[in-house]
Formats: C-alpha cells, structure tokens, sequence
C-alpha cells in the first residue's frame, strides 16, 4: 500500500517523512536524551581553520555546480566525481566535512547517524569516530555516508535496508567501510539506498530496491554495491526516495526506479529498473532529486525541474505534477541546486540562496511558514559558497567557513544549541 500523503513506499511506516504535520521518524526503541556534556569542538590551531571548501562556489545535499568548466556538486541528494559536499543534512541531523579531513555533526542520533558511538542526540557538533582523510558526505534519513582519499566508502547509522553495504542489517553507531568498493569518486544517499561512482563512470548501488531504484534490471534489495546496468561515461549522481539520477559527460540525464509522479521525466509514469533517458535536457551540469521529483541546472545558469509538485517544489507556479522537465520562473544565473523531499533552493552567482516549496516548518528561511510554489530569497543570507537540504532543515556555507542553518529543530539538527525552529538562518556553533 502507498502512503497517502506522497505516494511513497514507506506506507504505514514511521519513516515517511512527508506526512502531514510534525516530521515523523522512524520507529525506534526508546534512546537517551541528550546530556550537557556534549562534547565541543577543538579546532587547529592553523593559520586557516576554515571548512574545506575545494574549489566550492556553490552546491548543497550533493548537489552539482558548473562555473567555468567545473562540475562541482555538493547536496545531500546527489554528487559528482569533481567535487565534494561539505555540508549535507538527513532528516533530522547535519553534517560538516572540515578541512582537516574530519566530518562532525549534530542533531538526531537515531539509529547511530552521527558516528560517535552512541544514540545520544546532540546540539551542538561532535566528531565522528575513527574517520579521517574524507573528500565528501553525503546523508538522508538516520544514516551518514564518507567518501575518503583512498576511494573507499564507509558508512554509519540506520540499516535497515542494508543501504550501507557492509553486507548486514545491522544499524553502526561508528563508521564501517562498504565491501567490495574502491576506486570510488562521489556519492549519493537516498532514504534507502545509497549510489556511488566509480573513476571509469560506472555507477553502483545498494540497499533498497522494491522500485528498481538500484538500476540493475530487478526489484532485489542488496546488502552490496551492485552496478547499475547500461550507464556510462557519469560525471555526477543523485538519489531520490525511490529513484536515482546520473549525469552523463555529453549533458544529458538518465533516470530510473519509481515513476509514480513522472519523476524520470521521460513523459510517462511506468518504472524502469534500468537507466532511461531525461527528455528535452541538454547541457546539464548539476542534478538533484527529492521525493519523487528532480531538478537539473543547465550550463546557461536556469532551473528545470520535474515530477512531483505538491507543494511547489518545480518552482513553476502550480502545484501540478510535471511528467518532463519545466523550467523554473523568475531564476537565472544560478551555480548549484539542491532538494530536499519537497522543497529546493538554487544558490546564485552573487552569493544568494533563493527557495520554494514546503514551508511548513520554515525551511524556505523566509522567515515566514507559508509554501512558495515560485523562488524567495532565503533571508540575511549572503556571500554563500555551499548549500544542502534536509526533510524540514536547511543549511549553508558561507565564505569564510561559518555554517548557517535553519528550520525544524526538534532534534537539535540546527546546531544552535536550542530545540526551537528558526524560520531564517541562525549560526551553527562552533562553525
């Protein structure tokens, strides 16, 4: 059976997080709360002690960027093997990738997301355990990803699904290292399964597949990466609740797993357990997908989305699902996308971050709770290098290395230190 609210195949599981009011999450034995002892953040004592930034002008959950030739991606959805995320954001915890190496975090630990041991939620950021040497992360739901400099992949948190391919399902509270994957450039985490590219642009995956989400011509879940079937030449990746992109280095994008609201874009609604082609998109050098929708940006700086428009995320005006890509109204000279699971933000040339989409918790960060189904500029948020969407959270990078966040704040994911939602950026501690 469906969900009712997004069509999805969480059903009457707790982890649908489009429900109707509050953010649901999922079911859980009873963990302890937080204690004041949190552990704070030491930094370097280096002449820079800055996130890293690698040649970041923009990108956010995994997200692509393309300026001057470069491809860079940093969102939470999806990745390309010219760049790095350094931060992403799951339901309800987020991520930083500092330039030493280290990733930390905050918010909630269901299920181990944050990598340091426990299932104790954090406010403020603590590090994950025993990982160095990460180039990008990337998160969804109560689980983490870290791609290091050797190529290999490691992984933490929720595992219900095996989507972190060590091969069990067993929930890691600290980072374990995904069998049988080297030589691995970007990667990508859905909900329930997780993508990553090789450096000869193969495409590979694991965890959930009951939708052909893995792209391997079956509907067989795995516990290992497999690899996705007649897919080459891919330069950047995104996952979706159920469905997975890859851009390909002539600009086009493919598209497989669910199709309920269109969101392969090829026009039709049927799934496809195999990569099929995006229709009318040329020149892309960024994607991203959010539940059951996806977005590209074009290398002429505009938007295009398709697929699920419940409330608003395409950007075009409507709430009316779109079978192939629209473009977005009112925007232009953007650098990098990002989307959460019914919302997106598109980071501009000048620094601005411009949202739409759901509202309900204030993660458009335009200080209001009202859905946008066209862009609004995200409030008193200038000079932005890097952006990234949760399911009701939203964070950015600045320059200069301080992290912004804002929206939904049950858990702490803002990393203020407080429990209360922001509907505009407030700083995280410690970055």
């Amino acid at each position: 059976m469906l969900c009712a609210t997004c069509e999805g195949e969480f059903s009457e599981r707790a982890d649908c997080n489009a429900q109707a009011g509050a953010p649901s999450i999922i079911n859980t034995p009873d963990l302890p709360a937080e204690t004041d002892a949190t552990p704070q953040i030491h930094r370097r004592k280096t002449p820079s002690n800055k996130l890293l930034l690698l040649l970041i002008f923009a990108a956010g959950a995994l997200v692509a960027l393309g300026f001057f030739g470069f491809r860079i991606l940093l969102s939470t959805h999806s990745a390309s093997a010219e760049s790095a995320a350094p931060v992403v954001a799951g339901q309800s915890h987020t991520a930083v990738l500092r330039d030493d190496g280290t990733v930390w975090s905050w918010g909630s630990n269901l299920r181990g997301a944050l990598g340091d041991g426990t299932t104790i939620n954090r406010s403020t950021p603590v590090q994950a355990e025993g990982l160095r040497g990460v180039t990008a992360i990337a998160a969804n739901l109560a689980y983490t990803v870290a791609l290091r400099d050797d190529g290999t992949v490691w992984v933490w948190g929720w595992n219900e699904d095996g989507q972190l391919g060590d091969g069990t399902t067993t929930d890691r509270y600290t980072p374990a290292q995904v069998q049988d994957l080297d030589n691995i450039t970007a990667i990508a985490a859905g909900p329930r399964h997780t993508v990553a590219l090789r450096n000869d642009g193969t495409v590979w995956a694991w965890g959930s597949n009951e939708f052909g989400a893995l792209g391997d011509g079956t509907t067989t879940s795995r516990h290992t990466p497999a690899q996705v079937q007649g897919l080459s030449d891919v330069i950047a990746i995104a996952a979706g609740i159920r469905h997975t992109l890859g851009l390909r280095e002539d600009g086009t994008v493919w598209a497989w797993g669910s199709n309920f609201r269109g969101e392969l874009g090829n026009g039709t609604i049927a799934q496809h357990n195999t990569p099929a082609q995006v229709q009318g998109l040329s020149d892309i050098i960024a994607i991203a997908a959010g539940t059951n929708f996806s977005v590209a940006l074009r290398e002429d700086g505009t938007v295009w989305a398709w697929g699920n428009n419940r409330s608003g995320g395409l950007g075009d005006g409507t709430r009316i699902d779109r079978h192939t890509p629209v473009q977005i109204q009112d925007l232009d000279d953007i650098t990098a996308i990002a989307a959460g699971p019914d919302h997106t933000f598109a980071l501009r040339s000048d620094g601005t971050v411009w949202a739409w989409g759901d509202n309900r918790f204030g993660s458009l960060g335009d200080g209001t709770t009202v859905d946008r189904h066209t862009p609004v500029q995200v409030e008193t948020l200038s000079s932005v290098t890097a952006i990234a969407a949760g399911s009701h959270h939203s964070v950015a990078l600045r320059e200069g290395g301080t992290v912004w966040t804002w929206g939904w704040n049950e858990e702490g994911q803002l990393g203020d230190g407080t429990r209360t939602n922001r509907l505009s950026p407030v700083r995280v501690r410690g970055f």
